[in-house]
């Protein structure tokens, strides 16, 4: 409870008692207008210069009061929002009148910002219109969260945040993917075919084991490196035929996306495309023959992330990086429409890190093997002689897969930044027809574009020359 005088009332009541003495009654004015602020669930007391007769409130709920004496009234603020109050004398005489404020308690809330956040000492706590204005600056995004979560247990729904954030607050996510695959395939075939022919007769006996040498049973369907041997006594002959292939196979996959955002806001990025599936509708009709529409997949190279600064420079990364691509191996026919499948490396993932660290969100070590065996019962279970009547080969596959994100504070800078295409001058007629050059040689480029190459060369990343030059 505060026990002072209200001294705007105070003096608009004297100033009021002044006129009353020196004013003829007919020329009287009424007593001017005073506030009076009372935080919710305060009280305050009034100290008059003169005796009252009667004390009115107009909304009881907002506010009430308490006759202590001849002279002084307490008043407690009940619920926020905003009364009158009026003061009689005696004769039904108003001596005074003010408006009553109830508002949130804001001595309360900078005393708990203090203790639950002693770090940020510039917040200022206002109120206006019984909301509660946060102003000021506070070091770090999530800091600015906890005020504002703090001041709405003091007035819900009725915060007013205004407060600035100091230093960087746009995060660069750079994600690496790194993946390999190898794979390795033998196969051999082994067909023996023999005849006997009778004269002028079709054959009369003729044996065949092993698959065709055109067979797509085996793990390696397009089998190429062949051989025979053919062994024939009068109308009878045997044939051996051979047929090898080794396939070794190797892939390198890099993708490096790098995206800009603001802090707590998120960024979404795709370098790709859309291809698309057909899906049958249903008629509203009630034909037994369904529409069928067209939705579009995205492919390619996608990275969406939300980043957010906390305090002591920990940056906390919401990531869900995605590379794909079309794979053949998968696509399905129905009737007549190919539908293409998609080979998809995907995570989903929270880490936090600091500006320039390096984190391993996601890895993949897969080894597979596969082996084929195909030949004549018992037979190709002859040691040595079995082999003519058996196919056999293997596969073997390894894929190793790393998904690597750097976090960086970054800052816009002035000037212009380097693009791939910046240096890039096409060929003179000569240089194309005579040489082939599919870029145009120091001599033959213009003196302003041979000053922009040359002007820092010792300039990388986004403020020189960047990109891949293929032969």
């Amino acid at each position: 409870m505060k026990r002072q005088p209200l001294w705007p009332l105070a003096a608009a009541l004297a100033v009021g008692l002044v006129l009353t003495a020196t004013v003829p009654a007919s020329a009287q004015s009424e007593p001017a207008l005073a506030t009076i602020t009372i935080p919710v669930g305060k009280s305050q007391v009034i100290e008059l210069p003169s005796p009252y007769s009667d004390v009115m409130i107009a909304n009881p709920k907002v506010a009430d009061i308490v006759p202590l004496s001849a002279r002084s009234i307490y008043v407690v603020g009940k619920g926020m929002g905003s009364t009158a109050l009026t003061i009689y004398g005696p004769g039904k005489r108003m001596i005074a009148s003010a408006n009553v404020e109830v508002s949130p308690d804001t001595d309360a809330l900078k005393a708990r910002l203090s203790e639950v956040m002693p770090n940020e000492r510039k917040i200022a706590v206002r109120v206006a219109n019984q909301s509660i204005v946060l102003s000021g600056s506070v070091t770090n995004p999530v800091a600015a969260q906890q005020a504002v979560a703090l001041a709405e247990t003091f007035a819900p729904t009725k915060v007013v945040n205004m407060l600035g954030v100091e230093g960087t607050q746009q995060v660069m996510l750079s994600v690496r993917f790194v993946e390999m695959e190898r794979s390795i395939a033998k196969d051999l075939q082994i067909n023996v075919q023999s005849a006997s022919q009778a004269v002028g007769k079709s054959p009369a006996f003729a044996i065949a084991t092993g698959d065709t040498i055109h067979g797509t049973t085996n793990l390696l369907s397009n089998l190429f490196g062949g051989g025979s041997v053919r062994l024939s006594q009068g109308q009878s002959g045997l044939d051996v035929i051979f047929d090898a292939l080794e396939q070794r196979h190797l892939i390198r996959t890099l993708a490096e996306p790098n995206l800009v955002a603001m802090s707590g806001d998120t960024a979404s990025f795709l370098a790709g495309g859309e291809f698309p599936i057909p899906v049958a509708q249903s008629t509203s009709t009630g034909s037994s023959i369904p529409s069928i529409t067209v939705e579009f997949k995205q492919f390619g190279i996608a990275l969406g992330f939300t980043p957010t600064i906390l305090s002591d420079g920990m940056i906390n990364i919401a990531v869900a990086p995605e590379v794909s691509s079309i794979d053949p191996t998968s696509s399905i026919t129905v009737g007549s429409i190919q539908i293409p499948g998609i080979k998809v490396r995907r995570a989903h993932t929270t880490v936090e890190l600091r500006d320039g660290e390096s984190f391993t969100i996601a890895g993949l070590l897969a080894d597979g093997y596969e082996s084929q065996l195909r030949q004549l019962p018992f037979v190709g279970d002859i040691p040595v002689l079995g082999s003519l009547f058996r196919s056999n080969g293997y596969k073997h596959d390894e894929t190793e897969l790393v998904i690597v994100v750097t976090p960086h504070l970054v800052s816009a800078h002035k000037g212009p930044s380097a693009t791939p295409g910046d240096n890039f001058v096409p060929p003179s007629d000569f240089e194309l027809f005579l040489f082939g050059s599919q870029e145009a040689g120091p001599f033959s480029m213009k003196p302003a574009d041979r000053a922009l190459i040359s002007a820092d060369p010792t300039k990388v990343g986004v403020d020189g020359a960047h990109g891949h030059v293929l032969y």
